[in-house]
């Protein structure tokens, strides 16, 4: 299959996985079946025909607006269509080994959800960071065998523990989802890549922080260090960096961090 062909099939494909990612991202905070009812308006609850159905372009047709109510889709369906329309590209042109491709769509299948429950609703559903967890450990065991059980396991138990400590004492700074959500990225990288994922997580952090706190109107902008921001998705970003460009992490546990490998 030509590169042209190849990058079709990935935005296409990813088109269609992320309206579904984007259902999970709408539906689980609420508790709703993912299943059942079929796609509707989330306002008025119109189902939607087929012809509302397609990916990206119904969005862009329909101007971003139910054809009864004429209320705004939510955005978590168009943001997760296109974020994964683009991710799937990103990975089938990425030179690595099919398997560590595989990993990373499924790692990031998980991760979107997460990442626009937490920045709409602050939290991390736990349906959905232990699926990712469970998700982890059946891949890793699947491309590695025993040692993929041992390598799953211990990032698992190396992501939570601290974590879970840090929102035990500490709670107003982090929760127990991120702990859960550390947990699952474990699952995947593996427990010498956390550094990374930590790494990238709090650098991001800090500098999200900062740009709101210097965009903000001079007579909201509080404390620098009162400012609450969901750590879900800079945990996620870490833990897609260091899936998809391990060599990175590399570099930093044996020079940076100075970790044995």
């Amino acid at each position: 299959m030509n590169s042209f062909l190849l990058s079709c099939l990935a935005l296409a494909t990813g088109g269609i996985w992320g309206s579904f990612l984007g259902v999970l991202a709408v539906r689980v905070p609420q508790g709703l079946s993912i299943l059942t009812p079929n796609s509707r308006c989330d306002h008025c609850g119109t189902s939607l025909s087929p012809s509302e159905l397609v990916p990206i372009f119904s969005w862009i047709c329909s101007k971003g607006r139910c054809r009864n109510c004429d209320r705004p889709i939510l955005p978590e369906i168009p943001v997760s269509e296109f974020s994964t329309a683009l991710f799937f590209l990103f990975v089938a042109l990425l030179p690595a080994p099919p398997v560590e491709r595989a990993g990373l769509l499924v790692f990031f299948s998980f991760a979107l959800p997460l990442t626009l429950i937490d920045i709409r609703h602050h939290r991390l559903p736990h349906v959905l960071t232990l699926s990712g967890a469970l998700a982890g450990l059946a891949f890793s065991a699947s491309a590695r065998g025993h040692d993929g059980i041992l390598f799953s396991a211990e990032g698992a138990l190396i992501g939570f523990i601290p974590m879970a400590l840090v929102a035990t004492f500490y709670s107003r700074g982090m929760g127990m989802g991120d702990a859960f959500w550390l947990a699952a990225i474990g699952s995947f990288t593996g427990p010498r890549n956390l550094s990374i994922v930590l790494l990238v997580a709090s650098g991001t952090g800090i500098l999200a922080a900062l740009a709101i706190h210097s965009l903000s109107r001079p007579e909201k902008r509080g404390s620098l260090f009162g400012k609450a921001l969901p750590f879900g998705p800079f945990l996620s970003l870490g833990g897609i960096l260091a899936l998809g460009f391990p060599e990175i992490a590399q570099i930093v546990n044996s020079h940076i961090m100075e970790i044995p490998l």
